[in-house]
Formats: structure tokens, C-alpha cells, sequence
């Protein structure tokens, strides 16, 4: 049983997921794999030698049938060439690695050339808040995707709305804490396009396991056009759905139900400026919904994808949305989320308010919010 045990701890270490620190993408996270690299060799060789060390002293000092067994072994107490020996070897080692590592500290905390991007931590989601123009308003506000571009360093300012959380992109840099009434700077890049997934790291509640995030990587052009269609959203926002539609009844339920927590840029916006009813002051903006790939917490995908977490597509060649699951987390959330709705924490469960027509109207309005999302080429999916 032992041996099993042991073979089954050895497996579930070698499986793969979408964390992976041991794959480093961003030049932060580059510089933050070299040094534990470089420690983590070095500790196999002291460990390497002083487990070589005890095999030698074991066979060479071991009782033989001769000895007297109240004899003692030569004390070597005062030996000024033993004590410097195993004094100043591994004080000259954590000296290397200390001027080893402390240009890499120094240039993780300087500041990128690239935009600053706010990002707070709630319970249990992030929010991303991008001021295009410098004017100190946020033109883009979203949540769970973190959208840059390839060649930039970008900075962020970490913060928190209720208790301490930690945000982690393990491919593109290391760990910074959110941390209410404080603002952590910290900066990620990428080279390369694609979709990098990130966690709370920090215990924040009951659903901190389900908090995540991820960067989507895009190319500068990609990027631009990611730009275009948010501030596009926005405008589309504020029209009015055709009178008598589901997609109007969806509009007139999201105004009773859900504006005094959620906001959507120019039409429904009772919950902006920290009036809505939660203990973080907000919730989730939903200006542009369906252009994130997923939603609450990044717990759920928006879009349904395959087996190798390709993006799925209709004859159409448009994504296929998850509505199914999305449906679902509107009529009951914290049956598919942990949370505590009686201590305005999460969502409120709806499913004795709201009707399957309600439902089914609601997810009509919410498909207006946006359009879809813009996706590295590495992730675009197939038909």
C-alpha cells in the first residue's frame, strides 16, 4: 500500500496544466525561472553531498565487535579547520546567490515603458480598468481577461476592494499581493501571442480556489482592433433593443434585477461609483460581456471549447457560445460557485425569481453586450 501510495503521488506530480511556472513566456518570468533554477541546482549538490557525506560516515565510523562500547569517537570540538570548512562554504554560496540575485530583484520592481493598467482584486474576480488617453478616466473596463500586446511592458497597479488576495501569471511574471487601501506595482510582458492562465494566491474565502485570470497576449494590430470593437461595445450599449423583442424584456429584467450591482457603460450604470449592494462596492462591469472568453472568475469558459482547449465554431464560423453553463450561473450562481450571498459576498441565487421565459430573455440582452472576443491566432479554434 505504501508503494502505491507513494507511485500515486509520483503520477499526480507529473500531470499537466494550464499553471505552469516551469514554461517561463515573459522576460519577467524568465529571469524569475533562471534563479530558481540556479538555487534549486545548488541545493541538489549540498544535498547530493551531504547524503554522500552520511554514507561515508556510516560505513567508515560504524561499531565494529572490537570496540569498547564506552569509548568515545575522537571529538574534534575547537578544530579551526573543520569549523571554517563547514562555516564559510556555504557563506560564500548564499553570497553568490545573493549578488547572483539582487540585480533580477531590482529589475523586477522597476517600471516598464509601457500602459499602466489598474487591477483590482475582489471576492472572488478581478477587474481590469485600462485610461487610453492618460486623462484619469478609464475608457475599458473588464473583467477575468487581462488584454496586452506583444513587445510591451506592460505596468500594473495591484490593489484589493475587501481582503488581501495575490495575482499570479505564472508564465509571465511572479507573485504580487493585492492589498486594500495599498497599491503594488508590477509590470508583465510577453513576445509571443497567446492565452496565459493566472490564480488568487493568496487565501481570500470561500471561493479563493475559484478566483482566477488570465492574460490574453495579442499582436500589436490584433490589439488595436481589441481596442476598437471595446470602445465600439460601449456605444452599442446605449441603443435601446427593438420594442417587444426578448432581447428588450431581457433589458427590462437586467434593469430590475441586476443595475444595482452591475454596470453597462451608457444604459444601465446604478451600481457605478461604488453604490452596489456588495461589500466590495462592486461587480463585475458587463459593457462588453461577450468579448471575454469567461466569466465568473474565469471559473467557466464563455465559448465552448474542445478537448485541446481550441475554440469551437458554428457553420457560421462564429464561436459557439457555452449558454448552457452561462444560463445556469444567471438562475443559481452559488450552486456553480461557492459564495456567501446572505453576507454580500457573490452572486444572489435567482432561481425562485426568475423564470425559464425570464431566463431565456436575459440571455438574449446579454448577447448584445459586445461582440466576440479577439483571440491570438494560436487559440482562434477551428470550424
Amino acid at each position: 500500500m505504501a508503494i502505491l501510495a507513494l507511485l500515486g503521488l509520483l503520477l499526480a506530480g507529473c500531470a499537466t496544466g494550464r499553471l505552469d511556472a516551469t514554461k517561463p513566456i515573459g522576460e519577467e518570468a524568465r529571469d524569475i525561472d533562471g534563479l530558481m533554477r540556479l538555487s534549486g541546482w545548488m541545493a541538489v549538490g549540498v544535498g547530493i553531498f551531504v547524503a554522500a557525506a552520511v554514507a561515508v560516515i556510516i560505513v567508515k565510523f560504524r561499531a565494529k565487535p572490537t570496540d569498547d562500547p564506552d569509548d568515545l569517537p575522537p571529538q574534534i570540538h575547537g578544530n579551526r579547520k573543520a569549523e571554517l570548512t563547514w562555516t564559510l562554504i556555504p557563506t560564500a554560496m548564499l553570497v553568490f546567490l545573493t549578488i547572483y540575485t539582487l540585480p533580477t530583484v531590482f529589475a523586477l520592481a522597476s517600471e516598464g515603458d509601457g500602459r499602466t493598467i489598474k487591477v483590482e482584486g475582489q471576492q472572488w474576480w478581478w477587474q481590469f480598468s485600462y485610461d487610453l488617453d492618460e486623462d484619469g478616466h478609464y475608457d475599458i473596463v473588464t473583467a477575468n481577461d487581462l488584454v496586452i500586446q506583444t513587445g510591451e511592458e506592460v505596468n500594473l497597479e495591484i490593489h484589493s476592494n475587501d481582503v488581501i488576495h495575490s495575482f499570479w501569471i505564472p508564465q509571465l511574471n511572479g507573485k504580487k499581493d493585492a492589498v486594500p487601501g495599498r497599491i503594488h506595482e508590477w509590470r508583465i510582458s510577453s513576445d509571443e501571442p497567446g492565452i496565459f492562465y493566472g490564480e488568487c494566491v493568496e487565501f481570500c474565502g470561500l471561493s479563493h480556489a475559484n478566483m482566477q485570470m488570465r492574460t490574453i497576449v495579442l499582436t500589436p494590430a490584433d490589439f488595436d482592433r481589441w481596442v476598437q470593437e471595446q470602445l465600439a461595445g460601449k456605444e452599442a450599449a446605449q441603443a435601446a433593443p427593438a420594442e417587444e423583442s426578448p432581447e428588450a424584456a431581457g433589458a427590462a429584467l437586467f434593469e430590475t434585477h441586476c443595475i444595482s450591482c452591475h454596470v453597462v457603460d451608457g444604459a444601465y450604470e446604478s451600481a457605478a461609483g461604488g453604490n452596489a449592494n456588495l461589500l466590495a462596492g462592486i461587480a463585475p462591469n458587463l459593457t462588453n460581456l461577450m468579448s471575454r472568453t469567461a466569466f465568473a472568475g474565469a471559473l467557466y469558459e464563455t465559448y465552448q471549447t474542445g478537448p485541446d482547449g481550441e475554440y469551437l465554431r458554428n457553420p457560421d464560423g462564429s464561436l459557439k457560445l457555452n449558454l448552457a453553463e452561462l444560463r445556469e450561473w444567471v438562475r443559481n450562481a452559488p450552486d456553480m460557485k461557492p459564495a456567501r450571498a446572505d453576507n454580500q459576498q457573490g452572486m444572489l441565487d435567482f432561481s425562485e425569481v426568475l423564470t425559464d421565459q425570464d431566463l431565456d430573455n436575459l440571455m438574449a440582452y446579454l448577447q448584445t453586450l459586445g461582440s466576440e472576443p479577439v483571440l491570438p491566432a494560436t487559440n482562434a479554434g477551428a470550424g
